[in-house]
């Protein structure tokens, strides 16, 4: 079920300082990536709590941003507060989070190269994002499955076909939204180029829970988002709530 949540927030961007987020002193071996023919030795840069450059904020309309700063790239990274549960109510379970990259350099950069989400709390397990295109597709398939099981409910049993029906329309009307959303609203797994003619990308990213090793939500989970770049990976952990029992008050729309 599609939730007014997930489309696309207003951001509201933060200028702040060049950033000196913690590096690590060592190359990591990053998963084998899903739009690379190889592997790749790549330094990471992490999201540090209170590092020059590194960001959290609460919105008014209930969601958490963390923001990594860089010399030429800043990075945002913007989650529902409620989105553990909003989840178990989306088509398919996924777990969706917004991202912004915005690039002030002289050349030119390519987003993404992969983005990938460690269940930390959950063996590590690690996902890579969603290609919506292919959602769109599995979900126009099960559409097409609905409306064909139906129709044979209904064949059977013709004294269930308005209930029946009624459920389907409800059913395809929330499957094209979905669908709708997919095309307009996430992030391109082919990437783009940013320049200083182009210097903007954002969209959401969706990512599996499916996975036998990750099973129901805890009270509080921890993840890790990975937003590989040509360069280096840029890795901002978060939390939810990022501290017990955190709450927010979320301010009435206008």
């Amino acid at each position: 079920m599609l939730r007014s949540s997930l489309f696309r927030p207003k951001l509201v961007f933060h200028v702040g300082p060049i950033m000196s987020c913690a590096i690590l002193s060592f190359a990591i071996l990053s998963p084998t990536l899903s739009h690379a023919s190889k592997k790749k030795q790549l330094p990471a840069v992490r999201w540090t709590a209170g590092a020059p450059g590194c960001i959290f904020e609460r919105t008014d309309d209930g969601h958490y941003r963390w923001t990594m700063i860089g010399s030429d790239l800043t990075v945002k990274l913007l989650v529902d507060s409620q989105e553990l549960a909003q989840s178990r109510h989306r088509f398919y379970r996924l777990f969706g989070a917004y991202i912004s990259v915005t690039y002030t350099g002289q050349t030119k950069v390519e987003f993404p190269a992969d983005v990938r989400l460690d269940f930390v709390r959950h063996h590590d397990v690690l996902e890579g994002y969603e290609d919506p295109a292919e959602l769109s597709n599995r979900l126009q398939n099960d559409v097409d499955t609905k409306i064909f099981e139906t129709e044979r409910k209904i064949k059977k049993d013709p004294k269930i076909a308005d209930e029946q029906t009624a459920r389907l329309r409800v059913y395809q009307k929330e499957a094209a939204e979905f669908i709708e959303f997919l095309s307009t609203q996430t992030i391109d797994p082919a990437g783009m180029t940013l320049s200083p003619g182009n210097p903007e990308a954002h969209g959401w990213v969706l990512f599996a829970t499916s996975n036998k090793w990750i099973g129901p939500w805890k009270e509080r989970e921890d993840f890790i988002l990975s937003v590989w770049m040509k360069d280096k990976i840029w890795q901002l952990p978060f939390s939810l709530p990022p501290t017990e029992g955190d709450v927010i008050l979320r301010k009435a729309p206008d």
